[in-house]
């Protein structure tokens, strides 16, 4: 399963990112803008016990529908809170995700978050690596 080193591994392998920080938490930005966020211990994320989650990330999706369907799917790597409501984030368990399923989660957040022409040269050498 994932780490947040895996989170910065992948994170900084994408063009023009870099460590840092966002609301005091560690954070792996491109360009000013944080697309994945260490959450924390926060008390809005609890499990069915009432204890709080440790070891979630938050990530930018595409729309909140796409982030309400993997909220609801069966793999149980995902989770949404009312914190995030109206909103473009999900969290995801890193202990729960494979390393290879979170990387194509990060590109997805990083694509949302990267500037227009960054994210269009990346697909666009990403397509031409893939032929």
């Amino acid at each position: 399963m994932a780490s947040w080193k895996d989170v910065e591994r992948i994170g900084l392998a994408l063009p023009e990112t870099a460590l840092g920080t966002s609301w005091s938490r560690p954070a792996v930005q491109v360009k000013d803008a944080w697309f994945a966020l260490d959450r924390g211990r926060r008390p809005d994320a609890v499990d069915d016990a009432g204890e709080r989650i440790e070891g979630l990330i938050v990530l930018y999706v595409e729309d909140e529908e796409t982030k309400l369907q993997m909220a609801q799917d069966d793999s149980g790597y995902f989770l949404t809170t009312d914190h995030f409501a109206n909103s473009r984030m999900i969290l995801v368990h890193l202990d729960r995700i494979p390393a290879d399923e979170l990387e194509e989660l990060l590109i997805e957040s990083w694509l949302i978050r990267a500037p227009k022409r960054l994210a269009a040269t990346y697909l666009r050498t990403r397509a031409l690596d893939e032929k």
